[in-house]
């Protein structure tokens, strides 16, 4: 397989030709400068926090999990994290469960690289759409059941590190070699270096679900995610629609942290890439529309986007000040170096995995995506 375009590699970008042989990258030829009616051949998109995409969700089990897969392909997206929401034990044993097997198998369209589980050990007063009665402390035997269940997928779990027990599941969990993020959090901000000792890696949607700084007699003191944002040993997820977090808050983290501590994530629920819709999250109706926020019917409440990554990629390029390399890094290559998987994909180098999302002039139109050398769309 040859193909031709501006390559998008970590040494820079460049009309050429990228080739396969078998499942790898085997020579990437960078001719002349970037021509605009050219398509862009990038890594292909990790996304590490979602919780459905088109017409599927993880609540459907294997066969949501398998719908997701078929449509993120679509999207550029080569491989994913299904994140579950806070949820009984039982229910997210069975998930990660689930995922475990399922990661086990042949990929029928994206590749499900593991599990996220986001929650159950948030904080009540940032639940967002989280179901508050879902919510409770920490528990070290549940946490090395997942542990258990998961046999080495479960690769990601958000928890608010100020909760009590939470530094013993955070310290157990990345001893197993899982990303712990910070998230729907009242962590006061110097607690937050005691949670990275202890383990923590990675911020959840920075902006959203967090306590907004303190006013001292017109002083304005620094608030957790200010301190997140600067802290060199955390990777910062946003949710790149611009609506979650307002554009210009997008530039200040590119500007602060760096294009190479930023993870660009749908938070995407079902519905998502589609035009419009209307579905169940733990049992509540919602609504979703392209562009627009995820909202609850009964309240009106935000609980999640309705992005999908190549969106995330166009709005950090035309949108939010990022180059196409950094956009590049920030949607595959970033995501790779967390799950420690980037010795073998999340950018385009010879002797790498063949993942490689192809968009169009546009920066936006997904043309194909390939997935170890093989069209899964």
């Amino acid at each position: 397989m040859k193909l031709s375009g501006n390559v998008v590699t970590p040494l820079g970008v460049k009309y050429g030709t990228l080739e396969c042989q078998s499942d790898k990258i085997s020579a990437i030829a960078l001719q002349e400068n970037v021509k605009a009616d050219a398509d862009w051949i990038l890594p292909g998109f990790i996304d590490v926090h979602l919780h459905g995409s088109g017409k599927f969700n993880v609540e459907e089990g294997e066969s949501g999990l398998r719908g997701m897969a078929e449509f993120l392909a679509t999207k550029g997206v080569t491989r994913f994290l299904p994140t579950y929401s806070s949820a009984p034990h039982e229910e997210i044993l069975e998930f990660v469960k689930i995922v475990q097997q399922m990661a086990a198998l042949p990929p029928q369209g994206a590749l499900i690289a593991g599990s996220h589980v986001e929650g159950p050990w948030l904080a009540l007063r940032f639940c967002g759409g989280m179901i508050p009665e879902m919510l409770r402390n920490p528990d070290l035997k549940q946490a090395k059941a997942y542990l258990e269940a998961a046999q080495g997928t479960l690769k990601m779990m958000t928890i608010a590190p100020e909760l009590p027990g939470a530094l013993d599941v955070i310290h157990l969990l990345h001893q197993n070699g899982v990303v712990v993020s910070c998230g729907h959090t009242a962590c006061p901000p110097d607690f937050l270096q005691t949670a990275v000792d202890a383990g923590l890696s990675e911020v959840c949607h920075l902006f959203d679900s967090y306590d907004l700084p303190e006013d001292h007699g017109g002083v304005r003191q620094a608030a957790l995610t200010d301190m997140a944002l600067i802290h060199d040993g955390l990777m910062k997820e946003i949710i790149m629609d611009g609506l979650h977090v307002v554009p210009e808050l997008v530039v200040l983290a590119r500007r602060a942290a760096g294009a190479g501590h930023i993870i660009a994530i749908t938070d995407a629920l079902q519905g998502a890439g589609l035009p419009e819709g209307h579905f169940l999250d733990c049992g509540k109706p919602y609504h979703i529309k392209e562009g627009e926020f995820a909202r609850r019917d009964e309240d009106n409440a935000i609980i999640g986007s309705s992005l999908s990554m190549n969106r995330a990629f166009f709005n950090m390029t035309t949108r939010f000040g990022f180059s196409v390399e950094e956009a590049a890094l920030a949607s595959s290559g970033n995501q790779a170096k967390q799950l420690n998987i980037d010795a073998f994909t999340g950018s385009l180098q010879v002797g790498k995995q063949a993942d490689v999302a192809i968009l169009a002039p546009d920066k936006l139109t997904v043309k194909a995506t390939i997935l170890g050398g093989k069209r899964i769309f």
